[in-house]
């Protein structure tokens, strides 16, 4: 889970990290995970504008059937639009028995989390 966390929060600086809510973006926020853009309470079509100034995109929704709908969804309108999209870290999720995003926090327990700085520390 440790280097699964390094690689995502490297991949942040550039990327922009697609979530289904809050909870998730809470999730990894702690862990020092950058750009996180939630979907909850959007629509599709204001995509274009969430992610404005980024190229690649990191699909990270939920494992579930639901999650499944939406990665599908907004795959099909990304790669329309050109955007680089990157899933090998929802699919390591689904390796690691991770369903929804949000859960990430209980699972992590070789990743130290500060809540003032936002910043991850090894311990």
């Amino acid at each position: 889970m440790k280097e699964w966390m390094d690689r995502l929060r490297n991949a942040s600086k550039d990327s922009a990290v697609l979530v289904e809510g809050k909870r998730d973006k809470r999730a990894l926020q702690k862990y020092g995970i950058k750009n996180i853009i939630t979907l909850e309470g959007k629509r599709f079509t204001e995509l274009p504008d969430l992610l404005e100034g980024f190229s690649r995109v990191i699909l990270l929704f939920d494992l579930d059937k639901h999650g499944e709908r939406i990665k599908e969804k907004v795959k099909e309108i990304l790669t329309k639009q050109g955007y680089i999209l990157i899933e090998e870290f929802r699919e390591e999720l689904r390796h690691m028995g991770i369903n929804f995003v949000e859960d990430i926090d209980g699972k992590s327990g070789c990743v130290e989390r500060t809540s003032d700085t936002g910043q991850a520390h090894k311990v």
